[in-house]
């Protein structure tokens, strides 16, 4: 297994997309293969190191960035061990890539459905936040599509997790709300020994092979992104599209006025006088073939948009390029953060639909509040009532408004039933939400089970409890 201590190659393992600073590591394990990954862990607990899992780096929450002792890179665990097209799944190392198991997928006509964004990210970072990405609206997060995992604990025991398989101590206790969520330890009465692992973020093992379900591949797309004069227009207009149920339909998501003026640099076409977008992404079967198009060109007259003031992709191309549009989104986000050296300030949270509307509307009270000193934009995966508000503060007074804006939108987020994070993790970075979320007796029940498999309390330090 390769060692890595030079303090110039290291220093790449300090950073993610978090811009989170200050990390510090005495060296990196970089295990090729389970037994690797349990001679380093075994290691590091018989000394009692703190081991931190880092791997594709594309983490907002700064949960892969170490304070101390070692690293784990899973960059090395990169082999597609199967994909089984007869039994819709595949079998992977953590490190792989969604972009490579997609790739792999769609050779056997196959597809991973969660669809996060971010297509560098593994699928052993995906399962340690129950990642989702847009077409969870339809298809469900990270978690709906694990079937199996293999973990290896600081003992050096290795369990095979599959679903069906009992917890047999008592589970974490506390409710979880009713929304997609990637905040603290699951759980739930009845919940399967598997669902515990996944969202742990790296503090009660680590992750040596995953097995995912997959889905037949899609049929065809039809994509569009509609430009609305006003951003409660789109909003309301998906409110009532989603109201239809079609079980066809993707994903929605939706771009505020500020979002379009941050790309409108990169895409001058963007219409004239739009001040909000909302993307849509439908399956085409033989029964809606025939009437997608009318249906969403009477629904989009309804709020005065004319498929005339839409982005329509009729082809793989230009489906590449409204994803591309998309995709730019956190690029730019990142940029900004990266130029100003700021450590991510956004929110990650998802409500229940009934209060969709009234958490936008909170935002847009509180936001415009301090408009004209304080940038921030509005985007995410409207459908899953997950709004992404990134603050970008360009001095010391703006970062405390963002900092306290960033925990009203945590408060009110929590008081309609809502999560802290839907999709991102904690991490370090939002550690005070997970708080303020579950309150200490809801974090002293995550410590207990941190203990019963983590008893020396080497993994994945400053991840979800403080230091």
């Amino acid at each position: 297994m390769l060692k890595k201590t030079d303090p110039a190659i290291i220093q790449s393992y300090l950073e993610d997309s978090s811009n989170f600073s200050g990390g510090f590591t005495d060296g990196v394990y970089v295990p090729e293969n389970e037994n690797e990954i349990i001679e380093a862990v075994a290691e590091c607990n018989a000394k009692q190191i703190p081991l931190t899992v880092h791997a594709g780096g594309t983490g907002t929450t700064g949960g892969g960035i170490p304070f101390g002792g070692w690293v784990l890179s899973t960059e090395k665990l990169n082999k597609i061990t199967e994909i089984n097209p007869q039994g819709k799944f595949a079998i992977v190392q953590p490190g792989v890539t969604l972009a490579e198991i997609e790739a792999a997928a769609a050779k056997e006509g196959l597809l991973y459905a969660p669809d996060p964004t971010e297509k560098n990210a593994t699928i052993g970072g995906n399962a340690a936040t129950n990642a989702s990405g847009g077409r969870c609206y339809r298809f469900g997060s990270t978690r709906s599509h694990i079937r199996r995992l293999r973990i290896v604990l600081p003992s050096g025991n290795v369990l095979d997790l599959k679903r069906g398989m009992p917890i047999n101590f008592p589970p974490p206790h506390y409710s979880m709300p009713a929304v997609k969520s990637s905040a603290g330890y699951y759980s739930k009465a009845g919940m399967d020994l598997l669902d515990l692992f996944i969202g742990q973020e790296g503090t009660l093992g680590i992750v040596s092979e995953v097995e995912i379900g997959l889905v037949p591949a899609l049929q065809a797309t039809f994509d569009l992104i509609a430009f609305f004069p006003k951003e409660e227009s789109a909003v309301d207009f998906v409110l009532e599209a989603k109201k239809n149920n079609d079980p066809l339909v993707n994903f929605f998501e939706f771009l505020d006025n500020n979002t379009l003026q941050m790309l409108k640099a990169s895409y001058p076409h963007i219409p004239e006088g739009s001040k909000a977008a909302v993307y849509i992404e439908q399956e085409i079967t033989a029964e809606n073939e025939k009437t997608y198009l009318d249906n969403w060109a009477k629904r989009l007259e309804k709020y005065h948009v004319p498929l005339d003031n839409c982005w329509l992709a009729a082809d793989n191309a230009q489906k590449e390029e409204l994803t591309s549009f998309r995709h730019a989104i956190p690029e730019h986000v990142n940029e900004l953060f990266k130029k100003q050296h700021l450590v991510k300030l956004a929110s990650d949270i998802a409500v229940p639909a009934q209060y969709c509307k009234e958490m936008y509307n909170f935002y847009d009270l509180r936001l415009t509040t301090y408009d004209q000193r304080l940038f921030y934009i509005k985007f995410g995966h409207i459908g899953d009532n997950h709004l992404h508000v990134n603050l970008l503060p360009k001095n010391e007074e703006q970062l405390k408004i963002a900092q306290d804006l960033i925990m009203q939108f945590i408060k009110k987020g929590i008081s309609l039933g809502g999560t802290v994070s839907a999709e991102h993790g904690i991490g370090k970075i939002k550690r005070p939400y997970l708080k303020e979320m579950y309150g200490k007796a809801g974090i002293s029940e995550m410590r207990r089970v941190k203990r019963l498999f983590d008893p020396n309390q080497i993994l994945g330090k400053g991840n979800l409890f403080d230091f």
